[in-house]
């Protein structure tokens, strides 16, 4: 560097500045990139140009004696942020031009450090290798981590030999370490057979929204293939989350993919299906027991248990398929998962008992609603020598507006209202209500005598009866008696005497004028006529 420091030295006081280095007191006023156009230097710095190029604009030595290390302050032009850095530090003295042997200038070395807006180092470089003699500029590049924002950049130099140290801490340059970034996809796809795999044969869905959180959080959609990609992507642990589906899917994986994305990495797995949505049928069933009904009353009483291995058999009225089920050890059945419709219920004889026959109707015909348990198809198997129970007492009740106790045309049925019958031989009791018609029936009846009553407060607010309260009847085997009619009429309000009363009475002068016979009303409906087994009290 001597050549040029006396190509600039032109006046003499700046040859007396040049006097004093004999002395060991020298300034070195040094000027970065242009300042000082040394050619080699030059050729050399652009070794700098870097995102951040950082250079002294002046480094002062210290004039003090004993040469101890100098340094200078320059505050950056632009901060450079924490991170991880590839440093260029050139280094420059034109030795070629010496005229003194420079054995003795031990350490043309120098030192970077970069300071955050406190003061505080926030990144500290190597000591630069010392130029050797023979070369004029040395670039020295190193990694370099930056911990936090340096706003000021201070160069430090070395200690000095006993000659001048003409070295020039000519530029820095850093440069930000490539970040590898990675990404994230890829398909969102119609899952025909619902099994969550994306097979070769299934489409993608397009227009599917889909949200990524994370380092980065972002929005897409699927394009025409189905797919998508969030690029660019630092590594770190993201969530991505797919939208609703066409209408009438459901999803068929899950519907957020955690993805913990290493360094550069590209996840190509996070996908999302989508199958048709399956509606549950409501379904119903068809129960319930096949008993030994051993005194044949067509009704399942305490003492009496379920039959075993007893086939029942679901029939679709018209249809040609049957279904089957065999009765469980305490008698039951069922035939679950129906859909509502019609269906028709009957017991293979040739798996019930020996020398048994039915004592219940042979076969049941539900019309089963939609999600319907019908659990009263039961089957009774009676003993052969057993007196089936296929007697029945009904009939009707009515409002009897003419007070005569008979039912006659354009009079009111009454339904919802209450019928109880007492089996005097076995002293049970069943009650029934009477349907829409007004009509009731007491089926499946053993041979017997019963007592049919009316429940009096089960009937309009305010009547009162025109016909007897109750009936006893006397029933033969497989004999109907559809005599039991009971007729209402509304109350006197102001006397309080009811037109029940009159009803009474002038069924009490009927009894007297014909003390020797029975009245039974047959199913024509028709005025009372005259049979036999019938007894009013």
């Amino acid at each position: 560097m001597g050549s040029r420091i006396r190509g600039l030295a032109n006046t003499e006081n700046e040859m007396k500045i040049l006097a004093r280095g004999r002395y060991g007191l020298l300034v070195l006023i040094i000027a970065i990139a242009g300042l000082l156009a040394v050619p080699a230097a030059m050729a050399d710095a652009t070794a700098c140009n870097r995102d951040f190029k950082v250079s002294a604009e002046q480094l002062l030595l210290n004039p003090n004696p004993g040469f101890s290390p100098s340094e200078a302050t320059v505050a950056l032009a632009t901060p450079i942020p924490a991170g991880d850095y590839t440093l260029a530090m050139v280094s420059y003295d034109e030795h070629s031009n010496k005229a003194v042997d420079q054995s003795d200038q031990l350490n043309e070395q120098w030192s970077l450090q970069l300071l955050d807006a406190t003061g505080a180092v926030v990144y500290q470089s190597g000591m630069s290798p010392d130029l050797p003699d023979n070369q004029d500029y040395l670039t020295f590049n190193s990694s370099a981590t930056v911990t936090g924002t340096a706003v000021t950049m201070r160069v430090v130099h070395a200690a000095i030999g006993n000659n001048v140290n003409s070295i020039v801490a000519a530029c820095a340059g850093f440069t930000p370490v490539p970040v590898e970034l990675g990404s994230i996809g890829d398909t969102v796809w119609f899952d025909s057979d619902g099994n969550g795999i994306l097979d070769g044969d299934e489409a993608g869905i397009p227009g599917i929204t889909v949200a990524m959180g994370g380092p980065v959080v972002a929005t897409t959609t699927t394009d025409a293939n189905g797919m998508y990609s969030f690029t660019d992507l630092p590594a770190g642990a993201y969530a991505v989350t797919v939208g609703a589906g066409p209408a009438g899917t459901t999803i068929t994986t899950p519907a957020t993919v955690s993805v913990t994305l290493g360094v550069g990495e590209d996840y190509p797995d996070a996908d999302f299906g989508f199958a048709p949505e399956i509606v549950e049928p409501v379904l119903g069933s068809i129960g319930n027991m096949v008993w030994f009904d051993i005194n044949g009353n067509g009704w399942m009483d305490d003492t009496e248990s379920g039959l075993a291995g007893v086939r029942v058999l679901l029939t679709v009225p018209g249809g040609t398929g049957t279904v089957e089920v065999t009765t469980d050890a305490d008698g039951y059945y069922l035939f679950d998962n129906l859909s509502a419709g019609n269906y028709d219920v009957t017991i293979d004889l040739s798996t019930a008992p020996a020398d048994t026959t039915l004592s219940t109707v042979p076969a049941f015909a539900v019309a089963l609603a939609l999600g319907e348990d019908f659990v009263d198809a039961d089957f009774g198997l009676t003993p052969e020598t057993q007196v089936l129970a296929t007697a029945a007492i009904g009939d009707q009740v009515w409002m009897d507006v003419n007070l005569n106790g008979l039912f006659d045309s354009g009079e009111d049925i009454l339904p919802g209202v209450t019928v109880s019958l007492f089996d005097t031989l076995n002293g049970t009791t069943q009650t029934t209500v009477t349907g829409a018609s007004g009509q009731y029936l007491f089926a499946a009846l053993t041979p017997g005598t019963y007592e049919v009553s009316v429940l009096t407060a089960s009937a309009p607010e305010s009547t009162a009866l025109t016909t007897v309260g109750m009936y006893a009847i006397v029933l033969g085997d497989g004999q109907t008696s559809l005599i039991a009619d009971f007729g209402f009429a509304q109350a006197l309000p102001s006397t309080g005497f009811e037109t029940a009363d009159f009803g009474i009475a002038g069924f009490v002068l009927l009894l007297i004028g014909a003390a020797a016979l029975v009245l039974v009303r047959p199913g024509s409906k028709t005025p009372w006529h005259l049979v036999n087994a019938y007894e009013v009290r």
